[in-house]
């Protein structure tokens, strides 16, 4: 090979050499930076599946499997309680009226009998009411005798839903002991009061004398 070619060879050598020095330093700052971004962003938080409810649903009304669906949602926002399973709601009745999207809490959805229905720190009582037509369940009524006296029995007692007469719905004016005959026309509501208030409620519901107001 001739010297002029060789040495025309080794200066377009040098010269790709040098230009090719910059797409490298281009590549090790991307690589940097992309390590970098990597290294500062912050992990993904922890979820969970939990269970909704995929339409509206009336209270009262028993769950089917077709209501419900699951969600994904961050850990730290979802508080014990909330139900992971749709089967574990299956067959429970909401205490409120439920709107889709809803996540189902085991507090919404009472399972078993009349006492797990009730809030915490409550009883239940069944009273026969004139505006039981007009009540749903989730409502809070004060709750007064209907005597001259017109005392106030109990303040903001909660609705609950109806159990089905199989399940241990009362057929008389109260649970705890009252004996007012079952009558047709005179469906039992039940409610949810203070313990110290369930005693006279009870009593003035043996005698058919309980009159509700609505309350927020």
């Amino acid at each position: 090979m001739e010297p002029s070619t060789t040495s025309r060879l080794a200066r377009l050598a040098r010269t790709l050499a040098w230009r090719g020095r910059f797409v490298v330093a281009a590549l090790c700052c991307g690589l940097a930076a992309g390590a970098t971004v990597h290294a500062v962003r912050p992990e993904a938080p922890p979820t969970r599946e939990v269970v909704v409810t995929a339409r509206e649903v009336p209270a009262g009304e028993p769950l089917r499997a077709t209501d419900l669906a699951t969600a994904t949602v961050a850990a730290e926002l979802a508080p014990d309680g909330l139900l992971t399973d749709p089967a574990d709601a299956v067959g429970r009745s909401p205490a409120v009226d439920l709107a889709p999207g809803i996540p189902v809490h085991a507090d919404l959805v009472p399972g078993g009998g009349l006492a797990d229905r009730a809030p915490e720190g409550t009883v239940v009582v069944g009273v026969r009411l004139a505006e039981a037509a007009w009540l749903r369940p989730g409502d809070r009524v004060d709750l007064l005798g209907t005597d001259d006296a017109a005392d106030r029995l109990a303040r903001r007692a909660l609705v609950l839903p109806r159990l089905p007469a199989d399940d241990g719905a009362p057929g008389a004016g109260g649970l705890l002991g009252s004996a007012a005959p079952a009558t047709a026309d005179a469906a039992v509501t039940l409610v949810a009061v203070d313990p110290d208030e369930a005693a006279a409620v009870s009593a003035a519901a043996g005698w058919g004398a309980v009159a509700a107001v609505l309350v927020p």
